[in-house]
């Protein structure tokens, strides 16, 4: 479904299936608008993550105000370098819209460490941030996005959440 363009919203670029699931199942959340949120496609890699951010997402952001994103990675182990890569890339008008979160390794390790499929795990994080929690965004696969976390939160909750 497509978002209310002129209104708050949030696009969200998933790096794999596995990212995508875990967002199908933020957006599915029974609190969240689903007029306000979109997922895209899973983009084929964490650079193709930033390659379609940069290519299709820059210029929207620019164009509208009321546009966040939220790009969706694997950290592969690589917290550090990648958050500072994605950090150098984002352009400086724009990093209050824009929000890099995603598993210290991947998804799978986080859905074996939680013992719940995707959907569930995403269900879980939403009801966090309705609920200003950190049982899930606490995890040791997760705690590394806090001050994401908190800035999304800030910025969306009182768009996306009902």
């Amino acid at each position: 479904m497509s978002v209310n363009k002129h209104k708050p919203h949030l696009y969200v670029i998933p790096e794999d299936r596995r990212d995508e699931q875990i967002a199908n199942g933020f957006a599915q959340h029974p609190s969240v608008t689903e007029r306000q949120i979109q997922i895209i496609e899973p983009a084929g890699g964490w650079l193709r993550v930033l390659d379609t951010f940069k290519k299709e997402y820059v210029p929207l952001l620019q164009q509208n105000a009321h546009a966040h994103v939220v790009l969706v990675i694997d950290f592969d182990g690589s917290y550090e370098q990648r958050r500072k890569r994605f950090d150098t890339e984002i352009p400086k008008g724009l990093r209050d819209r824009v929000f890099v979160v995603g598993p210290k390794d991947d998804p799978e390790a986080l859905k074996r460490s939680l013992d719940q499929n995707y959907e569930e795990i995403g269900k879980a994080l939403a009801n966090d941030c309705d609920d200003d929690k950190l049982e899930f965004w606490g995890h040791e696969q997760l705690q590394h996005n806090d001050s994401d976390r908190l800035r999304l939160v800030r910025a969306a909750k009182p768009f996306l959440f009902r």
